[in-house]
């Protein structure tokens, strides 16, 4: 009986072999001329010079998606081939009439193919190795990432490969078990991502980038490229992984164990699984459908339209696979009963909403806040504000928020701020975020930006003492780089005295003519601060110029022919299609605000105060010798004040 079991185990190997060698073979080839052959064949002469410590920081940047490919189609086409005996009659009554348990054929497969998919990787990094040490591949890779490299490319055909076989014990189409495994992989992210997407339409302040965060994707491992390059330190991240490995397999087996031979052809072999089925189709359809109806246009009318008929489309698509049939138009039944349940979520929602969106934390219960604020041009953050004058103001600022208008127009859509704001509360967080027109944002925002501690947060570079390097590139394309402790510091000392001293506008405007500041810190960091030395710091320019740094934020108005300004709503977007002269003095004539700049000196003034869109004021300015016409904007802050008393006629 011994001799029998071992004639029927080397007839099985030789079977998988049959079966699914192949495509550890495929797999090694293409393995072998994406990472080993092409760190081989490279031309060793054209990297000598090479500045930083590898070529490669990770093996992974060597034919990144060739890499992918193979780590995402081999364990799929391997966990459909290798079991493709249960999705046939006779083949499954024949593997089966064996005398050995069904436990030991499951784990007697699986871990067969498992072995033909991770051999090829180590083969591969063998290779990778022997060829490390003897034509010397120090100057392209680290020794230590080979190994990080196995981990990860196995950890990810891994969870892929389970995944396939799970779906497998639970369908008896080849066909629906490769699409079911990607639409598996793909639904932990999916899924949250449409929800979070299509709630927010709902919630006033619902923070949906705070959960829709790069984090997200770590739940789809079929995304693995995007993953390989976010973080390699997420230790967590693959652990769970590998805990999420062994619970499919260990579902896999039960599922195996208890599935009925005659369950081949049919699309779930589970019958008490067709109603969740069924309903997750249609709760994904119509999510997918609402989040695309969101995308082109904001109206409500058109997202519930979108959830509608989404949800339609997914019902029927969902009974056309359980059936294998088109012809379900007579099964509506349970459709009707789930726009019943819709229609009772939709009622019962906004009593719950209303108090989440309304909630504002009690001054006393804040330990600190943060705010933060994004649109095309910046991206800031506050951290810690802890004082209870600020922590006032932003309570107020929080309740106007609230009551901001949740809808605005598509065309003027760069003209919106995202504004979040984070309580740190004694025992949890709480964050609110608003998307609201910049003139409502600024108005909100002034009291607090105004405040010392806001300054202090916001420009405390003076104050930090491990920075070992600035640089300073100039709007001349000069660059002045500061080493010296002693002038380094001076100069900060300088700058952060110009930056606390400006104004609400030279705080928040990006000016087109300015300096940008980056900081080296001993640990290796650097911060870059973009648009950060402006016509205003007049402090700094001095210090600049006394080092030989002349003229950098003035400009020659000798060469404008005529400057007009005008309020840019009376304007709007279209802006671009005037081109020239005659047809912008042919519209600014019909503006009832509107001034035309003939000073040359406030010409110069204003030349070097342009700020990028959107602004309250825009300028046009035709250069002498020159049919074409610039356009430009500048903040009220900036306009000397005969022509804002010109506007204001």
């Amino acid at each position: 009986m011994p001799l029998k079991k071992t004639y029927y185990y080397k007839q099985l190997s030789l079977l998988t072999f049959r079966n699914v060698g192949w495509l550890g073979i495929i797999s090694f080839l293409a393995l072998f001329f994406a990472v080993p052959m092409h760190l081989i064949l490279m031309d060793k002469k054209d990297y000598r010079r090479w500045e930083r410590d590898q070529v490669y920081s990770e093996i992974f940047d060597i034919n990144i998606l060739v890499q992918a490919g193979i780590m995402i189609i081999i364990p799929l086409l391997l966990g459909i081939f290798l079991f493709r005996y249960i999705q046939s009659k006779a083949y499954s009554d024949l593997i089966h009439s064996l005398p050995v348990s069904r436990s030991f054929l499951f784990h007697f497969f699986t871990w067969n193919g498992f072995f033909v998919l991770i051999v090829p990787i180590i083969l591969n990094a063998i290779i990778i190795m022997a060829a490390y040490w003897i034509i010397d591949l120090h100057q392209f890779i680290s020794f230590a990432k080979i190994f990080s490299w196995i981990g990860i490319f196995t950890i990810f055909t891994a969870i892929v490969y389970f995944t396939c076989i799970f779906v497998g014990m639970l369908t008896g189409l080849s066909i629906t078990q490769g699409v079911f495994s990607v639409l598996l992989l793909l639904f932990p992210a999916g899924i949250i991502y449409m929800v979070f997407y299509n709630f927010s339409s709902y919630v006033h302040g619902f923070p949906v980038d705070k959960y829709i965060s790069d984090k997200l994707i770590y739940l789809s491992p079929i995304l693995a490229p995007v993953i390989i390059y976010s973080d390699y330190s997420a230790v967590k991240v693959f652990t769970s992984y590998i805990v999420v490995c062994a619970i499919l397999y260990i579902a896999a087996m039960l599922l195996y164990k208890k599935r009925n031979t005659e369950t081949v052809y049919q699309t779930l072999t589970v019958s008490n699984l067709g109603g969740l089925f069924k309903y997750t189709v249609t709760i994904c359809f119509m999510l997918l459908f609402g989040l695309y109806f969101q995308l082109i246009n904001q109206g409500l009318p058109y997202h519930l339209f979108g959830l509608l008929i989404g949800s339609f489309i997914g019902y029927l698509v969902g009974e056309m696979f359980l059936m294998k049939s088109w012809r379900v138009f007579n099964r509506l039944k349970g459709y009707l009963f789930f726009l019943l349940a819709g229609i009772i979520v939709a009622v019962v929602a906004p009593f719950l909403n209303s108090k989440y969106e309304e909630f504002v934390p009690e001054v006393e219960d804040i330990k600190s806040v943060r705010i933060e604020q994004h649109n095309n041009y910046t991206n800031d953050t506050i951290m810690g504000l802890t004082s209870e004058e600020n922590k006032t103001l932003v309570t107020l600022m929080h309740k106007e928020l609230i009551k901001t208008d949740t809808t605005y127009d598509q065309d003027y859509y760069n003209d919106r701020i995202n504004l979040t704001v984070v309580y740190e509360l004694k025992n949890r967080k709480v964050t609110r975020s608003y998307s609201i027109k910049k003139d409502v944002s600024d108005k909100l925002l002034k009291p607090i930006y105004e405040t010392k501690e806001f300054r202090q947060k916001l420009y405390n570079l003076d104050t930090q003492d491990d920075i070992s390097k600035v640089k300073v590139d100039m709007p001349n394309g000069q660059t002045l780089k500061l080493t010296d402790k002693k002038e380094l510091n001076n100069f900060l000392t300088v700058l952060m005295g110009d930056k606390r001293n400006e104004s609400f506008g030279g705080m928040t405007n990006l000016y087109e003519l300015s300096a940008s500041v980056a900081v080296e810190r001993k640990d290796g960091t650097s911060d870059y601060f973009n648009s950060y030395i402006t016509v205003n710091n007049e402090k700094t320019i001095n210090w600049l110029q006394i080092r030989g740094f002349q003229n950098l934020f003035t400009m020659d108005s000798q060469y404008v022919d005529k400057m007009y300004i005008v309020k840019s709503e009376e304007v709007g977007d279209n802006y671009s299609d005037l081109y020239s002269i005659e047809e912008i003095e042919s519209k600014i004539s019909k503006f009832e605000s509107k001034a035309e700049v003939e000073s040359k000196e406030q010409q110069s003034d204003i030349l070097a105060k342009f700020v990028y869109p959107n602004q309250k004021y825009m300028v046009f300015v035709k250069p002498k010798y020159q049919d074409e016409v610039t356009v430009n904007f500048i903040s009220e802050d900036d306009l000397p004040d005969s022509i804002k008393q010109k506007l204001k006629n």
